[in-house]
């Protein structure tokens, strides 16, 4: 065990950068209503950030929205997480803690672009684009108003685009999706049935809205001085291996919906400034000083943060948690293709030790194919409740993984290898996995690869056996990528007839949110049961932020990576009494 570890909570870079954004409040909390009513907000500050890496691109289609981590501050989505169902600063209903950062569930939606929307059956979405909403005052822009014509162009550039993850991911849905303006604020979209899911999570909170003429003239927007968005910042300088810098975009549409500020335009600082200090020990001597205003921590660096009562803090799974162990149950020679193979793996894990040795028992055990998120807990099934043939899975059972291994033909056991990041967060488990499965004759070679390698097997799922990855976010769960499909999350390449009807049956049910909850309870104890993914316990996560940081709980995401920095606001004659202490 490693004494000081860091998280990331999938394989994708970007949790690196926006794991810094996330959270929910937990204690200094937001005290009593007549408090909270003379804190009325504050114009003006910086919000000050610190992360490891770099974005790896600038336009989401040209890599994957996870890569893009400036979009969360500059640009929009035609939906986005309602603030007021979080906890809003104490004024919210408390329905959300958004700290999924894939949470695109329309019951927690609201406007965004699109100031309403109507879904009319299953084949036809009609979306009211927002009159007044400007573009950031850049050329060849130059702050003109967005209209419907830049959304079929965004919408459309992501389904033709060979680049784009729409295309890339959901190729006939992207081929045969239909995309209209009927007037300079209404758009149409035409689908298919059987790709209503796909387009409705896909299209509304997911993509990000462009100007037509900026792309027109500089082909794409992956050059950071190119950026122009409609959001609430606008990206003025990004320096590689440095910092980017956000300012305040005065012409921004947005307003407080809700308590003491109602009625505010937003943003409310003067803007965002996003650190890269190269590695976490930087960071949290930056934090420490009140240089950053927040900061993300594992649990054995929070333990310092939890003696600093002037700190406020809250504990969280993210929501596609740790990695997994995926296995070629496709081949059929292959040992993993036998189901005694893959249950005698897990049973040969001891799972409490990852949790209390390694994670000091701050973490759970069940958090595949989804994490117990508070905004998906009516779709979650907790481990207890789960049939007594799955919650043995989770139990270290060395003698029966013997057994099952010398019912499928394997009393020796055999030899098997498996790709990773090189990185501890990978290594580390995985060596507490190689040294218990050596004892059921189990002999596992780790094989670690660098950043691109290990990034493009995956995403290709082009290796020969086993491979230690992430998984998709809970926002997924209706459409079942992590087990069902081609697409890069189905690391397994499962393909089992009762999960493809399962699938099937919520995408038919959708956009029945209550109905399809209910059909991925009921498949979810045979999904466990198959042992198609072996999945390593989460661990919980911290974030940390200064008092001074108002109107914020620690929210990760307003919606499908969307940032949520867009209401709070900074005390400053609180932060200046503190820091001359």
């Amino acid at each position: 065990m490693t004494t000081k570890m860091w998280w990331l909570s999938t394989f994708l870079v970007w949790v690196l950068i926006v794991a810094l954004l996330s959270g929910s409040c937990a204690r200094g909390g937001v005290g009593d209503k007549a408090a909270l009513e003379k804190e009325k907000p504050e114009y003006g500050g910086i919000i000050t950030l610190g992360v490891t890496a770099d974005p790896s691109a600038f336009d989401d289609a040209i890599q994957p929205q996870a890569y893009c981590a400036t979009l969360a501050y500059t640009h929009e989505d035609l939906l986005t997480g309602d603030w007021t169902k979080g906890k809003a600063g104490g004024y919210g209903t408390g329905e959300c803690d958004f700290t999924a950062s894939s949470n695109n569930r329309l019951k927690y939606a609201t406007g965004c672009l699109a100031e309403t929307w109507e879904i009319k059956g299953r084949d036809t979405i009609v979306l009211h684009i927002r009159k007044g909403v400007k573009w950031h005052n850049k050329p060849p822009t130059n702050g003109r108003e967005l209209t419907a014509d830049d959304v079929v162009f965004s919408l459309k550039r992501q389904c033709t685009l060979p680049t784009a993850y729409f295309k890339r991911t959901y190729p006939k849905a992207a081929a045969t999706t239909e995309i209209s303006a009927t007037d300079p604020y209404t758009v149409v979209i035409k689908c298919t049935p059987e790709n209503f899911v796909d387009v409705v999570t896909v299209m509304l909170d997911f993509m990000k809205i462009y100007p037509r003429d900026a792309i027109e003239q500089f082909g794409d927007m992956n050059n950071p001085k190119n950026s122009i968005g409609s959001g609430p910042f606008m990206l003025t300088e990004f320096v590689p291996s440095s910092a980017a810098s956000y300012v305040r975009n005065p012409d921004y549409w947005g307003k407080n919906p809700i308590g003491p500020g109602k009625g505010d335009q937003i943003p409310y600082v003067d803007g965002v400034k996003v650190l890269n200090l190269g590695d976490e020990s930087a960071i949290h001597a930056a934090f420490r000083t009140g240089q950053l205003d927040r900061v993300s921590a594992d649990w054995e660096q929070a333990q310092e943060y939890l003696r600093m009562p002037q700190l406020k803090h809250i504990r969280y799974i993210p929501d596609s948690g740790q990695a997994c162990i995926y296995m070629r149950t496709d081949k059929k020679d292959s040992p993993f293709a036998d189901k005694r193979v893959r249950q005698a793996l897990w049973l040969a894990i001891d799972n409490k030790r990852v949790v209390d040795d390694y994670y000091g028992g701050n973490a759970v055990l069940l958090k595949w194919p989804i994490t117990p998120v508070k905004e998906f807990m009516d779709i979650y099934v907790p481990l207890d409740q789960m049939p007594k043939s799955v919650q043995e899975l989770f139990e270290y059972n060395p003698e029966k993984a013997k057994q099952l291994l010398a019912e499928a033909g394997y009393p020796n056991g055999f030899k098997a290898k498996i790709i990773c990041y090189n990185s501890r967060v990978y290594l580390d488990p995985l060596q507490m996995v190689k040294d218990m499965w050596a004892k059921v004759g189990v002999e596992l070679e780790i094989q670690p690869k660098d950043w691109g390698t290990f990034t493009s097997l995956s995403i290709r799922r082009a290796y020969d056996e086993m491979m230690f990855g992430g998984y998709a976010g809970a926002g997924t769960y209706l459409k079942a990528i992590n087990y069902t499909g081609p697409g890069m999350y189905n690391g397994s390449y499962v393909n089992d007839p009762v999960l493809n009807k399962a699938r099937d049956e919520m995408a038919a049910a959708y956009p029945d949110e209550a109905k399809v909850a209910e059909i991925h309870r009921q498949m979810l104890p045979y999904l466990l049961e198959q042992a198609y993914v072996i999945a390593l316990p989460a661990p919980y996560y911290y974030t940390f932020w200064w008092p001074w940081l108002k109107n914020y709980n620690g929210e990760l995401s307003l919606g499908y990576y969307n940032g949520g920095l867009r209401y709070a606001w900074i005390d400053q004659e609180l932060k200046n009494s503190m820091l001359s202490k």
